[in-house]
Order: C-alpha cells, then structure tokens, then sequence
C-alpha cells in the first residue's frame, strides 16, 4: 500500500517555531534597548564634558576663582544687582546677541557659563525629546516644579519667559551650595549660606570653620572625588520615585547631597536617619529660609523598605536620567557614570568632609 506524503507542520511544529521567533525578537529588542541607551548615556557624558571644560574656562579667566553656584535676586534688590552705593555685586550677563539678560534669569548657572559654550543650546538642554534650536528661546514647561523654588526664581518660572528653560531646567544640576556657593541677600547684603557654620574636624577638638565651602580651585583637597556637577531633576517626597521617571524629565539648575547641614534630603530605606524633620514646618517654599531655620530635633526612626530610594523633602537630587548610573563630573574635570547608592557620602560633596558622619550647623 502506498503511503501518502504529509505536506505543512504539526501544531507541535508550529508552536516550537514560533517560540524560537519569539526568542529572537526578545533578545533583538533587549539588545536594541541596551544599545539605545548605551548611545544616550553617551551623549549625556559628552555634554557634561562641555560643561566641566566651561566651568574650568571660568575658573581661568577668574585667577582660580570658582563659578559662584547661586546669586538670588529679587527684582531690583539682590546679590548681582541693587542700588549704587550698596553691597551688590553689580555684575550684569548677556546672551550672544549683546543683550544684557534679566537678573532673574543669571541666579542659577547656565546663562553665565554659556559664553564659555559659545552659548551652544545642547550642553544644557539636549536631553529633551523637542528642543528649541537656541538657549534664548528655551522656556520653562514643569509648573509642578513651582513648589521647589526659592521664592526669588518664581518670577523666573514663567512659561513665556524666554530663557527660562535654560536657566531652570538644564540636564546638569550645580553643587551649588558646596562649589561656588549659595550667595543669598540677607540684610541688603550678599550673605554665603553655611558660611559661617561649624563642624568638627577628625582628630582634633573644638568647632572648625571656613573650608566648607570652595570658592576657589585651590580650596579643593580632592578634585578626583569632589563633585561639581551631576545629572539631577526636581522630585517631591516619595518612595522609589525612580520607577516612574521619563528620559526626557526636566532637569534642575541645582542638585543637593542626601544631607544638607543637618537637614536629610534623599536616602535609602532600611536605615535609621540621624535627623527626622516635620516637613510641615519646613518653609520648602524657600529653600534658603529652610536651611537657615533652626536644627531639627533627632527622632532616630527606621525609614522605608531596604535598599529603596526614598525622597524626605523638595528637593533637586541625583537623577540617572538613562539606566541606573548617575553621569557626575568631578572637580579635576573627568567624567563618570555611578550608582546612585555611591553618592550617598558626604565626603563627595563638601570640601571639608572628612568621615560619613560629617555634618555641620551655624
């Protein structure tokens, strides 16, 4: 008897098939995805290469002086500029037409170390999906950011103020109070917020003061270690915020450590806080205002599910925009990409750090 030929596959065939197409359309996709951002981390680290190179032109066109991190202003009152005959500063910036820029739009970083730039948009504002094709039309788009802005850059936050953009929202957060300095105007006066604070020095008694704070290129002991700049971007409190975070999130002109003075702004869950503030009565409004308040009351208590980024106040903090890496430039102008968990130590933000229990208070 001649037997008949079979023609096509068994469903035991086809399944098998598919589930091998299956397979490789997995790992393509995962490789694709590595690949892209892999390409995006890449750009991110170039960018912040700029940056570093600009901020080290500053320094040498200002005989080592170093980039001031933050100068408030408040209309017509503040540290750049005020009355004749005050303590302002009396500096005034422009754009690259000549056109001497707002006040408002110069107290964070980005409009004065874009000369050095060329006033190139993409150092500061490349990350974004849609980006305007020059700094002088960047505007602002976050309002929720609104909550976590000193009171004197509301003005600036103007979603048709242009510039703005620029100014707010840059991928690189400054070390501001740290490196450069947080230059408030208390008393009509520009005023160095922690710069008459005290800490304690390892190895020796008594209160120490000065050196908190590096104002110029030779008060840095540690320039491979010492952050200057670092991806950062505006987060409330919460829990695990990463998880819900986009690329394209706005950046912050700033970025704090986990600590500041005494105050705990960022860590991880599954550890005891030295401080515990009620946030209620922090003026979060007014970042300064907060800062400068009195030290809140230690209330060890055991915080969140361990290992899990938790975020304790307002504020502007390390970002890995791309992956799990943070991309940071160091003060000896190199470039990294890190984890997060490796930035929770003082020693790499402030100057004067010398052990993970470093703190400091007026």
């Amino acid at each position: 008897m001649k037997k008949s030929r079979r023609f096509g596959f068994t469903i035991v065939e086809l399944l098998v098939v598919i589930s091998v197409i299956l397979i490789l359309v997995g790992l393509l996709s995962s490789g694709l995805s590595g690949a892209i951002r892999t390409g995006k981390t890449t750009k991110e680290m170039n960018r912040l290469k700029q940056i570093m190179s600009a901020w080290q032109m500053y320094s040498g066109q200002y005989a080592d002086k170093i980039l001031p991190g933050f100068l408030e202003q408040d209309g017509s009152a503040g540290v750049q500029q005020g009355p004749i005959g005050s303590t302002a500063w009396q500096v005034r910036y422009r754009n690259k037409r000549g056109q001497e820029l707002a006040p408002g739009l110069c107290q964070t970083y980005p409009w004065r170390l874009a000369p050095y730039l060329d006033f190139n948009y993409d150092p500061f504002l490349g990350y974004r999906t849609v980006a305007e094709d020059a700094l002088d039309v960047s505007l602002y788009q976050d309002p929720e950011v609104l909550a976590n802005l000193p009171a004197s850059l509301l003005t600036t936050a103007n979603p048709t103020l242009e510039g703005a953009g620029a100014a707010l929202q840059p991928a690189f957060g400054y070390n501001a109070y740290y490196v450069g300095g947080w230059w408030a105007y208390t008393n009509n006066t520009p005023t160095l917020v922690f710069g008459n604070d005290g800490y304690a020095q390892v190895g020796a008694s008594g209160v120490a003061r000065g050196r908190l704070i590096a104002t110029s290129q030779g008060n840095i002991a540690k320039p491979s270690e010492l952050i200057v700049f670092s991806a950062s971007t505006f987060l409330n409190q919460s829990s695990d915020p990463y998880s819900k975070l986009a690329d394209d999130r706005p950046g912050a002109a700033w970025v704090v450590p986990h600590k500041l003075g005494q105050t705990d702004i960022w860590g991880f869950g599954g550890v005891v806080l030295e401080t515990q503030t009620n946030a209620s009565e922090q003026h979060w409004n007014d970042p300064i205002l907060a800062l400068l308040s009195a030290a809140p009351t230690p209330t060890p208590k055991f915080q969140g599910d361990i290992g899990k980024l938790l975020v304790y106040q307002n504020q502007a903090i390390p970002f890995a925009r791309y992956g799990t890496q943070v991309s940071i430039g160091v003060a000896d102008c190199s470039v990294r990409a890190t984890g997060i968990t490796s930035l929770n130590d003082l020693r790499l933000w402030v100057p004067a750090a010398e052990d993970l229990n470093f703190s400091h208070a007026p």
